[in-house]
């Protein structure tokens, strides 16, 4: 039987070390979330150029898998931010050994406001999926068909709504690389 030897490591190392992690994997997520999108964004780009809409539930794997990166991203960035504590956090520029980074708080912020709008892109996506079996089994009702022909014309323009939203996020994409190249920046100062 070995031996073991016990290294007792202070527990601001272990913090260091814990947000040092989160960091690293936030930074792996965020990439992949990006890569998943951009190819979101290349299936949705090529349904209009070629007019047609774009297979839903082929876009719905890929939209429940961007949405499960960025949730691992968001988890990530939080732990990496809040370090599992509740109180007030220092900033950078009051304490260089602890303090945490503003961009690092408004990534975590960045990655709230996607995951909302990817939720509202998968929400009406399913509600569309739904109200089309609903027609399929009720053809015969006059009422229902007329209440579906009003629902098919909402939809119409919805699909403006949903590339408004495509582009949008794109556009945040933009924006949340800048900050998180700046962000990747000063780590590795740090």
């Amino acid at each position: 039987m070995k031996n073991t030897v016990k290294i007792h490591v202070p527990p601001s190392q272990q913090v260091m070390r814990n947000r040092t992690y989160n960091r690293q994997m936030r930074n792996l997520y965020y990439e992949k979330a990006n890569y998943c999108f951009r190819k979101i964004k290349k299936i949705v780009d090529s349904a209009v150029d070629s007019e047609k809409s774009p297979s839903e539930s082929d876009l719905l794997v890929k939209l429940y898998e961007f949405l499960d990166l960025l949730n691992v991203c968001l988890s990530y960035a939080k732990y990496a931010v809040y370090s599992g504590k509740s109180e007030k956090r220092v900033p950078y520029s009051q304490d260089h050994q602890w303090g945490i980074l503003q961009e690092e708080e408004v990534l975590v912020y960045f990655l709230e406001e996607q995951i909302l709008s990817v939720k509202y892109i998968v929400s009406h996506i399913e509600t569309n999926k739904r109200i089309q079996e609903f027609a399929k089994k009720s053809e015969a009702d006059v009422i229902v068909n007329h209440i579906l022909a009003n629902i098919e014309e909402l939809n119409k323009e919805t699909e403006k709504d949903l590339l408004y939203f495509y582009d949008n996020i794109e556009k945040r994409y933009g924006i949340g690389n800048q900050l998180f190249g700046i962000l990747q920046e000063l780590q590795s100062f740090q």
